[in-house]
């Protein structure tokens, strides 16, 4: 089941009283799933709501040759589905686990009846989706105008950002992600981001001694971005 700390974590919830958050708890349903899974695929109909009760997943499209971008990720606290549920559209993107996650589901009528009990719900859903369409459109611009080690440097400073924690020698990114995922995001190739990356250990701008990403030296990393 999911806590109701963590849907008061979800920014849509977040000032609900424990009265509204009650009726919340009372509509949500919990599933688990294991790393690397397709929660939704593109194309899908769109019936539920979801909130991330624990764990991180990536919004991707997959080609029709196979190849996958990564649009963005998201972690506990996020939630994604609500564009199906709202318009009974298809999904318009996949949603893949990148660690194992704890999900949250709404039914779809269960959620519209929470809009309409709850107002406030439309003026954050508006604002988290303007933020979401910003960054978007920040990747897209980099994507196009920056080179490769501008590229990996916004990605591992953004990740940092929101999955840092701070040690002795610098930050750790605790999310773990694969070579291939970051060229997914980044759009690039894995070998390409192996080489930019061991040329960022060479020069001592981030550390990968261990199986999580450390970054030494934030303010050279961020030089390289122009």
């Amino acid at each position: 089941m999911v806590s109701k700390a963590a849907l008061k974590a979800v920014p849509l919830f977040r000032d609900f009283s424990d009265e509204q958050i009650e009726a919340v708890s009372a509509v949500v349903s919990t599933q688990r799933i294991g790393r690397h899974r397709f929660v939704v695929r593109e194309g899908d109909p769109g019936e539920t709501f979801y909130v991330i009760a624990e764990g991180s997943v990536a919004v991707c499209r997959i080609a029709p040759d196979g190849r996958e971008t990564i649009l963005s990720i998201l972690k506990e606290g996020d939630f994604f589905g609500e564009m199906s549920v709202l318009d009974s559209s298809l999904r318009s993107a996949s949603i893949k686990t990148l660690t194992e996650v704890e999900l949250g589901i709404i039914k779809r009528e269960d959620f519209l009846d929470l809009l309409d009990n709850n107002p406030q719900i439309g003026k954050l859903l508006v604002i988290e989706l303007s933020d979401r369409l910003r960054a978007a459109n920040q990747l897209i611009a980099a994507t196009t105008s920056q080179d490769i080690r501008s590229r990996l440097a916004s990605l591992l400073l953004n990740l940092s950002e929101n999955f840092g924690e701070p040690t002795e020698n610098g930050i750790r990114i605790s999310l773990r992600l694969t070579n291939q995922e970051m060229a997914n995001m980044i759009g690039t190739t894995r070998e390409t981001v192996n080489r930019t990356l061991n040329r960022f250990w060479d020069d001592r701008l981030i550390d990968m001694r261990t199986s999580h990403v450390v970054i030494t030296d934030r303010s050279r990393l961020k030089a390289l971005i122009p």
